[in-house]
Formats: C-alpha cells, structure tokens, sequence
C-alpha cells in the first residue's frame, strides 16, 4: 500500500506540475483527465495512475474515487486543481459560460471533495492527517475588470476552503488553498483567444488592450514549479499555513484587497491603461 494523491486536471499546467513533483517525492498520484491516456511524461510512470473524469460527471468522479478504493492504495490528499477561466464583460457573457465557470470551478471542487472524504476519513483513522488542498488564485483576494466572473467563483474558493477547515479540524483533515498570480501556463493563450463576449459590444475596444494586457501578465508570472512546490509543502509541512499566495510581489496584493474599494478602483483603471495587472 503506498500513500497517494489525487490531482484533478492533470493534463496541462500547474495540474501536470503538481502531479509530476508529487511523484517525484515519492507519492503514488491520481491525475483526473477528462479524456485520453493522459500527459506521457506521467503515464510513464509507475506510481502514475489516470483516473478518467470531468468534475462536472457526480457519476464519473464515483467512479474514479472507486478505482482508488479497490486499488489499495491510502489516500492521504486531494489536490482540487481542476477549472477555468471565463473572461470578458460581466454585461455580455452567455449564461452558458457563466453557468460553466462555476460548474467546474466550484461545484466541481464541491463534487470531488464529497466523493473523496470518506477515504480521507478512512486515513485518518490510520493515524494519517489527510490534507484537501484548493488551488485558488489571486483573483480570490481582488477581482480585475474582466475576469470578474472568475474571481467569484475563486472568493467562493476561498470560502469552501474556510468553511470546510472549520467544520473537518475536529477530525483531523487539514483544508489549505494555495492561491497562484499569473503563471505562465496556457491558460493565458486561452485568456486571449476568448474574446467572443467583446466582439459587437460597447466593449470591443478594450480588444485592443487584452493581449497586451494578458501577455504582460503572463511575462510577469511565476513558474508552475513554484506553485507545485507550495502545493507540496501545503501537503506535508507539520504545521501548514491555510492560505498561501504564491506571487512575485505578494505583499502588493494583500495590502491592496485592505484598501478602500475606491482605491482598488483607480489602481485597476490605472494598470489596464498601463498593460498590467498586478
């Protein structure tokens, strides 16, 4: 029986990162991928193992917490890394997108958790502090003009993970969030491709600011190794801290979510004229 992981959304980013340093560490890791084998460079792995489903699929997600169940293995963590980034103007984006950011960024981590818990408790009665890591974000502490729909749904993130901290300290499970800035992974070649909620709108010329604006963002970024690393730690370390901001520059960041809503406002109108976002 080895100590396992599992990651959602293993197939690109800080989700293929993660997966890859926590096999490196010695864990056995769970990687959820919604279709195919999965990434090569953890398939070929032997403490690698795919497990197949959307956070969206209640049924799936039985399933894959099943096949970790009958393989043996004590689950020890869950890593909720698993979602998307919705952009555009709050006045122009389609229900369907709006329902899908939060249908995979909170419900999704909602779903996985339930399914997952009843192992978590099952190691814990082991003499194992299972821990739930949240992969959250910076727009969990301030919401910029145009992901606006995405920094609900990571304030929501932030609230599950509180929430649920509270409630599962008496049994001994740990809920952490590891909240990235910008880190260059693809999700920001995605940012700059969703640009259907400004075309024909009132909107359409801030289209000339966003790629600029995201690819300043993605310059500025951090590795996906850095979060990995914190991902980790938010694992393993004896007394962990329960929210971590992974960030060049953190301290900006929070001393600007203490100030004034004014305040935030000029400071955000400011750095979109400018290109940048943090």
């Amino acid at each position: 029986m080895h100590d396992a992981i599992l990651v959602t959304g293993v197939s690109s980013g800080i989700g293929l990162t993660t997966a890859a340093h926590l096999l490196d560490r010695g864990f056995h890791v769970y990687g959820s991928v919604r279709r195919g084998a999965g990434p090569e460079e953890l398939t070929k792995e032997q403490r690698f193992s795919v497990v197949h489903f959307d956070v969206t699929d209640r049924e799936a997600i039985r399933r894959g917490v099943e096949q970790i169940r009958t393989d043996g293995n004590r689950l020890v963590g869950v890593v909720n890394n698993a979602g998307v980034a919705i952009s555009g103007p709050v006045e122009t984006i389609s229900e369907a997108e709006y329902h899908r950011q939060f249908e995979v960024n909170v419900f999704g981590l909602i779903a996985v958790t339930q399914e997952t818990l009843p192992l978590l408790h099952e190691a814990r009665e082991t003499g194992f502090r299972p821990r739930i890591v949240n992969i959250s974000s910076v727009s969990g502490y301030l919401t910029s003009p145009f992901t606006t729909l995405y920094s609900a749904s990571k304030f929501a993130v932030e609230a599950l993970t509180d929430g649920l901290r509270r409630e599962l300290m008496t049994f001994g499970i740990d809920v952490i969030s590891v909240a990235p800035g910008p880190v260059k992974t693809p999700i920001w070649s995605k940012g700059r491709e969703q640009t259907e909620a400004f075309r024909n709108s009132r909107y359409g010329a801030m289209l000339e600011k966003l790629g600029p604006y995201t690819e300043a963002a993605e310059a500025a970024g951090i590795e996906p190794e850095v979060v990995a690393e914190a991902v980790y730690r938010a694992l393993t370390d004896e007394n962990p801290r329960p929210d971590v901001l992974v960030m060049k520059k953190s301290w900006m960041a929070k001393a600007l979510a203490l100030a004034p809503k004014r305040v935030q406002d000029k400071v955000f109108a400011k750095r979109l004229d400018q290109n940048r976002r943090y």
